[in-house]
């Protein structure tokens, strides 16, 4: 499967998602907590929970790294299996409160060549809104181009 047919797989579960989570928002929790891990917690991983039983039922396996720590990041990381066999690395990278990105990467393996790594990045709004963050990565991921 290529790196862009696997992004293609990755889009759709996330409008399944998307469509599956659109709620009212809560006006009172819209103001972004002042600890990360608060935000990470809970509407990062709430997300990224959702997306991940969509891509189970496409026979995609995504997991948290919880070995996965750095020392100035809060933001977490993923390993996706996808369905072919062939692993992706997702990740979020930024400076909390300042900025959040996706990041997928993929490396292959071919001894003819130098390197032919793919990598993809999204910027997203920090939001507590998940109905926005899902709608960016949606918007984010749906204009790449590998």
């Amino acid at each position: 499967m290529t790196f862009t047919a696997q992004i293609d797989d990755l889009t759709t579960a996330l409008r399944h998602t998307r469509s599956r989570l659109l709620a009212p928002v809560d006006r009172s929790q819209l103001q972004l907590p002042r600890d990360p891990e608060i935000f990470v917690e809970d509407t990062l991983l709430y997300v990224m929970d959702n997306w991940a039983q969509d891509l189970r039922e496409q026979g995609h396996v995504l997991e948290e790294d919880l070995a996965w720590k750095v020392a100035n990041s809060h933001y977490p990381r993923y390993v996706l299996r996808m369905a072919g066999g062939s692993l992706v690395q997702i990740h979020f990278t930024g400076q909390y409160p300042r900025s959040l990105f996706l990041n997928i990467s993929k490396g292959f393996r071919n001894g003819q060549q130098f390197s032919d790594a793919r990598h993809v990045q999204v910027e997203l709004p920090l939001t507590t809104d998940a109905n926005k963050l899902l709608a960016s990565l949606l918007d984010g991921l749906k204009d790449v181009t590998v």
